[in-house]
């Protein structure tokens, strides 16, 4: 987040106060790898040069196996063509296998990364270091979603989506999406453990695959901005693969954005921790001013009464109760915010980026705002619509519309910060209570897309 100090007093806020829609204490999730699969795919079938026995071929596998079969019934329903099965080679590699695709010829021109071959219709993946990684850092299921883009390429080479279009993001947006149609799939077959922990772990995976912040939409080589890729995946799943055939050149939009001058850039589009705590909840009032009176039917917005960063030996109270356990909270009956400073808060900064930090607090600032719409919707459905008009003010700095009382600008890999932020910083039983990473993206993009307006009907 880039803010050009000097033009607006950043302040902290009167120090006040917090709330019973509690807040997540900021660990980052532990997939549970080897977890017991459902109908797990006969990989058994598939031959691929490279070692079988190590686990990310193992998977990769079985992946294979059930992605053949699936595009055998989703192809001809799709595009009204016979599926050819992809055909010309399974390579998991390691730097003693030898023999590659024609597009790599050893190990060296795979590291690091996996592809789909136009050239010889073959798959080629890392598999001493890629999708082992990923596997350690993002559970079991993210090595199918991985084959599973490579075989969103294979369908774009059958179906003449690369006639018509250019290399570019687009096309490795589309492959996303059929990933997550795939994902949907192989959630509601049981072909893999899908629950919302796995799927939440695969989403943060191709988070970690997205392209550096501040790279061009337009290089060749692009994928697309973290928000980019999991919106992708999330029109898929969501949508099933007819929603990726509509996909092309320029559409969907791509979030992939510049850094706003040199000292953005220097600083990788992160403001100091201080600033972010102090200057943001000065920028959520100020729109919060100006939308509420658009969705509240005229009605001012009325200032909460108080912010409350706090050391976690000495909570404050809310309600008359001390806020024991909460890392992040919006005080219903005081009406005011409240927040770690000593360890949770700076820990999500220091892991997740000052858009991480931002974000959190606008989630608050969207429940205060349901609490003045007299919303009575359950927690999880307030969680729902409190992400989402974090999104709605995330787009506010996206567009810079408030020109003329704030300077908060967006810096590249601030939007990535704002999902990882909902997707990875949960605390015990937040699942539960609130929801499923998942879910809260989606309801995230939902008001970065579509404002304010949209997120009082999110059920």
């Amino acid at each position: 987040m880039h803010i050009k100090v000097g033009a607006v007093a950043i302040a902290i806020m009167s120090v006040v106060a917090l709330s019973a829609c509690g807040g997540p204490k900021p660990v980052i999730s532990t997939p549970t790898n080897g977890a017991a699969q459902g109908k797990t795919p006969d990989g058994s079938g598939i031959a691929i040069t490279g070692d079988e026995k190590l686990a990310a071929n193992k998977l990769a596998m079985q992946a294979i196996s059930d992605l053949q079969k699936y595009w055998t019934d989703e192809y001809p329903t799709l595009y009204g063509q016979d599926w050819k099965p992809v055909a010309g080679g399974f390579y998991g590699m390691t730097p003693d296998v030898e023999g590659a695709s024609q597009c790599g010829a050893d190990y060296s021109d795979v590291e690091g990364n996996a592809f789909y071959c136009f050239d010889d219709d073959s798959v080629a993946w890392d598999a001493a270091e890629l999708l082992p990684e990923l596997q350690r850092k993002f559970g079991d299921f993210v090595v199918p979603v991985v084959l599973a883009h490579e075989w969103g390429h294979a369908v774009q080479h059958r179906s003449g989506f690369f006639d018509q279009n250019k290399l570019t993001v687009t096309s490795e947006l589309q492959a996303d999406c059929f990933a997550g149609a795939w994902s949907a799939h192989a959630k509601q077959s049981g072909v893999f453990k899908v629950n919302a922990a796995e799927l939440d772990s695969a989403l943060a995976g191709i988070l970690d695959l997205r392209d550096t912040p501040g790279s061009s939409a337009e290089d060749p080589n692009a994928h697309g901005s973290g928000f980019d890729r999991v919106s992708a995946f999330q029109d898929g799943f969501d949508g099933g693969s007819d929603k990726c055939k509509g996909y092309e050149d320029g559409d969907p939009m791509v979030l992939e954005l510049p850094f706003n001058d040199t000292q953005d850039e220097q600083s990788g589009g992160d403001a100091p921790y201080d600033s972010i705590v102090n200057g943001v909840p000065y920028d959520l009032e100020d729109y919060w001013t100006q939308v509420y009176p658009e969705i509240a039917d005229g009605r001012a917005w009325p200032p909460l009464k108080g912010l409350e960063p706090f050391d976690p030996s000495s909570p404050p109270q809310c309600g008359g109760t001390p806020a024991d356990g909460y890392s992040l909270f919006y005080c219903v009956p005081d009406d005011y915010i409240g927040w770690d400073n000593v360890k949770e808060m700076p820990e999500v900064y220091a892991q997740g980026g000052d858009y991480a930090v931002a974000t959190l607090l606008a989630t608050q600032y969207g429940l205060a705002a349901l609490t003045r719409l007299d919303d009575t919707s359950d927690e999880k459905t307030q969680t729902l619509r409190g992400d989402c008009l974090a999104g709605a003010y995330t787009a506010s700095v996206i567009l810079y519309n408030r020109e003329a009382t704030s300077t908060f600008h967006i810096s590249p890999g601030d939007l990535d910060e704002g999902i990882t932020a909902l997707l990875i910083f949960r605390g015990d039983g937040d699942v539960e209570r609130q929801g499923a990473g998942y879910n809260r993206v989606r309801a995230f993009r939902e008001g970065v897309i579509n404002g304010a307006e949209p997120c009082l009907d999110l059920t």
